[in-house]
């Protein structure tokens, strides 16, 4: 009888065509959107040579230095910093400036350079910055040569055209940052929250007070505690089918970058989906009102949970965590933390740690919707 009722569940939850909407095919498509808006936000922080121009005319071809910097500071590789454009006149080069094809150019007027930029910005920031080095390392080298004429052939001018670093940069993860991977986590969450709308149907056919199949399976000579216990795994196992469709799609598909530890990602999802499903089939149980008010408070109470857990807005939930420690019980969070915590994390203490949270989460609510369901008891059906 207990194989019985939890395959029955699953049938009547897949003919269920406005649930499997909600939780697969509304997160799939929400999920490519999220593709499309955000696969450019990774890339944005990345740096571009600034493109330049210089009037390459008889004063440029006797600056031998100054065409040497360039040429270093142009050539191909990770640490291009100018993508350089050779112009003969002054003219061409503010044709160039005034059409925004290049964010200033330089000139040697005097046998200086100059610099002639159209707006105030950061590529231009860096252009200036880039020519007040060569200055001062110029005026320095000249200084030296003109009180020790050898010191270039001393090796006394290497140090002062090298450039030396008193800082070390290091990664407190292997994993390369992502700017749009947060939103993924709260929409994974999400659609583990959104496991309550199974729950919730769960409890609404085992009640014979609010459904005729309730009545009749009230009557039923079977265990009450087999019986809720075989529906709520029947719901549980096939929202588990639907996030795991969610999770090929954004792995296999999409090409989402979670990491490499699969089996992690799995527990995460099944515990979120137990708590999703219970929090449905405790507010089914407890509450005394019409389902249509149930379904309005599951629905409003998953996205404000999710809204907290950075679905909508990158940052929010670890503004809230550092100001609001109340935090810990939102399970959407502790759903995106753990996926956090898998990708960037070492070790697996925080993780468990969100782990923890979210099985008592599931064990309260379980309990509390078993105990709603089982004692209840009916006058006459």
């Amino acid at each position: 009888m207990f194989i019985t009722g939890f395959v029955t569940r699953i049938k009547c939850a897949f003919r269920d065509k406005e649930m499997i909407f909600w939780t697969l095919l509304f997160p799939v498509m929400l999920a490519t959107l999220f593709y499309f808006c955000f696969s450019n936000l990774d890339s944005a922080d990345a740096f571009s040579p600034v493109k330049t121009a210089v009037v390459a005319d008889q004063a440029y071809r006797q600056a031998a230095g100054f065409q040497a910097a360039l040429e270093e500071v142009s050539k191909e590789g990770e640490d291009r910093l100018l993508q350089l454009t050779r112009v003969e006149t002054r003219e061409e080069a503010d044709r160039l400036l005034e059409d925004g094809r290049v964010e200033g150019y330089l000139t040697i007027e005097a046998g200086a350079p100059k610099l002639t930029v159209r707006d105030d910005g950061l590529n231009q920031t860096i252009l200036k910055s880039f020519l007040d080095q060569y200055l001062q390392i110029s005026a320095t080298a000249a200084h030296i040569l003109e009180r020790n004429p050898q010191a270039a052939q001393q090796g006394l001018l290497t140090d002062l055209m090298g450039q030396q670093e008193f800082t070390r940069e290091i990664s407190l993860s292997n994993a390369k940052p992502s700017h749009q991977l947060p939103y993924f986590y709260a929409l994974i969450a999400m659609v583990c929250l959104y496991g309550s709308f199974q729950g919730l149907t769960s409890a609404f056919y085992l009640q014979a007070n609010l459904s005729a199949l309730g009545a009749r399976r009230s009557m039923a000579p079977r265990k009450k505690l087999a019986m809720i216990t075989a529906d709520m795994l029947g719901s549980l196992a096939v929202h588990l089918l639907t996030m795991l469709v969610l999770l090929c799609y954004l792995l296999l598909v999409l090409r989402l970058d979670f990491g490499n530890q699969i089996g992690y990602l799995l527990l995460t999802v099944l515990v979120g989906s137990v708590v999703g499903v219970s929090l449905g089939a405790l507010v089914g149980a407890a509450l005394r009102i019409k389902v249509e008010v149930k379904t309005a408070i599951l629905i409003t109470l998953s996205l404000a949970c999710c809204f907290l857990a950075g679905l909508m807005v990158e940052g929010i939930s670890y503004a809230i965590q550092q100001n609001a420690p109340a935090a810990w019980l939102n399970p959407a969070a502790r759903i995106s933390d753990a996926f956090y915590c898998l990708y960037y994390y070492d070790n697996h203490t925080r993780y468990f740690m969100d782990l923890g949270v979210l099985c008592a989460m599931a064990a309260i609510f379980g309990l509390g919707a078993m105990a709603c369901l089982r004692r209840r008891k009916y006058e006459s059906i």
